[in-house]
This record gives structure tokens, C-alpha cells and sequence, in this order.
């Protein structure tokens, strides 16, 4: 999954964040990397919490208005996440889970960052002009 400038969200920190999710993705999606799908899915597990915690303080610093319905798709993904990964810690055929793993995580990122992540950038941007 390669990241483009399309993806941008124009707050630094944020993309910072979104890069180094589609690096790790990445990873998983590699099939030379196939030795590190454990250590590749434990990161993401933390990342995506930090990560959600990280926007949830910008929107909330900002009184953003949609901040309840954005946290509730963090909180949702959140929750396919774990059954993803616990499906992958018992499955027998790891591969197929992982294969479910970067369909999941890759159509949720780019959906949220598109849609969602940029809404909310957008109100950032603009409550926070001329503030530095």
C-alpha cells in the first residue's frame, strides 16, 4: 500500500502518523517480510491506539463538532482490529488471516484518511489559522 500525496491531510503530525501505518502495512503485505507478520501486528496494534488518542486531543483541543461520531469509527476499528488479530494468533493458516488483515486495514485507512481524517483536518486547519 503505497502512501501518496492524495492521502495528505495537511496536519503534520497526523501525516507523520499515517505514514508510518501505511509503512507497516507494508510490511505485512511483503512477502519477503513474512518472518515479521508478529512483530508488524503488534506494532500496529499500539500505533493504531496511539495514534487514535493522538487525533482524538487535536479534535477535542478544537472543539470539533464531529468529534463523538469520529471517535466511535476509531472505537469500531479498534474492535475489528483485535478480532482480526485474534483470529490470526488461533488460526492455523496464518496467511489467509493476514490476507484478511490487509484487505480490512487497507480499505478502513484509506476510506478514513480520504473522508474522515480530511473533514476533520480541514476544521482543524481553519481553527487554528494565524495561531502558532
Amino acid at each position: 500500500m503505497l502512501w501518496s500525496k492524495s492521502l495528505e491531510t495537511g496536519v503534520a503530525k497526523i501525516d507523520e502518523q499515517h505514514k508510518e501505518l501505511f509503512r507497516q502495512v507494508d510490511i505485512l503485505v511483503d512477502r519477503n517480510q513474512a518472518n515479521r507478520v508478529d512483530s508488524t501486528l503488534n506494532f500496529l496494534k499500539g500505533y493504531v491506539a496511539k495514534h487514535f488518542a493522538d487525533e482524538e486531543v487535536l479534535q477535542k483541543l478544537s472543539n470539533y463538532p464531529k468529534f463523538v461520531a469520529h471517535k466511535k469509527l476509531h472505537v469500531d476499528f479498534t474492535k475489528t482490529f483485535k478480532e482480526l488479530y485474534d483470529q490470526y494468533q488461533a488460526a492455523g493458516n496464518k496467511l489467509t488471516v493476514v490476507l484478511a488483515i490487509n484487505s480490512a486495514v487497507i480499505g478502513w485507512l484509506k476510506d478514513h484518511i480520504m473522508v474522515h481524517d480530511k473533514e476533520f483536518a480541514n476544521y482543524y486547519i481553519s481553527q487554528n489559522q494565524g495561531r502558532r
